[in-house]
């Protein structure tokens, strides 16, 4: 049973993300697993709590932080069915009208709000596209209005997630915040195969792991890390 309490931070997971998303409780008591609505760029989003309480470590994690708007109904979990039927037959129109209109860009996801005002269109391109003729054609289809958002390579990796080379699941849709430049230097410093196969990652890109021990590498001492903080060398 929800008891008002001091305002209090949770993650809250939405739809298939594998990153959570840190929100205000709003004087709520919310416990793992409880289903929740919360305001995402002025709209409910529907999603579950996955950790609570979840730790603030930075004063600017707490302004950033989003707020739930209430406990999740039977109404929510209904229009939060509708809107997954919505957005599978929202991409496979999307989809079918760029090829029509000989767009070249390939769209990753279509995602709708809760309240079915707004869609989002998720898509990668190589090139400049006119997609104007395609937002209208999806408004007047789906009577909403319509956001296109391009996507780099890694972008739609972390979006639409997966598992790496590693067999882990993907860093950039867990728990990588920032992605860092990579170079194919990191490689032959760290004296790795330079098959791209072995060191490009889900989104074809290098593998952003491949900065993770970089620093231990100094320059001319390849596949040999440096010695680790305050150790004497021999």
């Amino acid at each position: 049973m929800s008891t008002a309490v001091e305002d209090a931070f949770v993650g809250v997971r939405f739809g298939e993300e594998t990153n959570l998303t840190l929100c205000r409780s709003g004087g709520t008591l919310f416990a793992r697993g409880d289903r929740v609505v919360v305001e995402v760029e002025g709209e409910p989003v529907f999603g579950h709590v996955e950790q609570s309480p979840m730790p603030i470590f930075k004063p600017c994690q707490k302004a950033g932080a989003k707020l739930i708007l209430r406990a999740a109904n039977d109404d929510d979990l209904a229009a939060h069915d509708r809107k997954r039927q919505r957005d599978d037959a929202a991409k496979l129109f999307v989809q079918e009208r760029a090829r029509a209109l000989q767009l070249d860009l390939k769209v990753a996801r279509v995602e709708f709000s809760l309240s079915g005002k707004k869609a989002t269109i998720y898509f990668t391109a190589e090139h400049r596209v006119d997609f104007r003729q395609l937002v209208r054609e999806t408004a007047q289809r789906f009577g909403t209005r319509v956001h296109m958002t391009q996507l780099g390579a890694r972008d739609e990796a972390r979006l639409l997630g997966g598992l790496g080379v590693c067999g882990k699941t993907l860093c950039c849709s867990t728990w990588l915040k920032e992605f860092r430049p990579i170079s194919i230097q990191m490689a032959k410093r760290q004296n790795l195969s330079l098959n791209p196969s072995k060191i490009s990652g889900q989104c074809g890109r290098l593998l952003c792991c491949l900065a993770y021990e970089n620093d231990q590498y100094p320059s001319g001492k390849k596949g040999q890390p440096g010695p680790a903080p305050g150790a004497e060398a021999s």
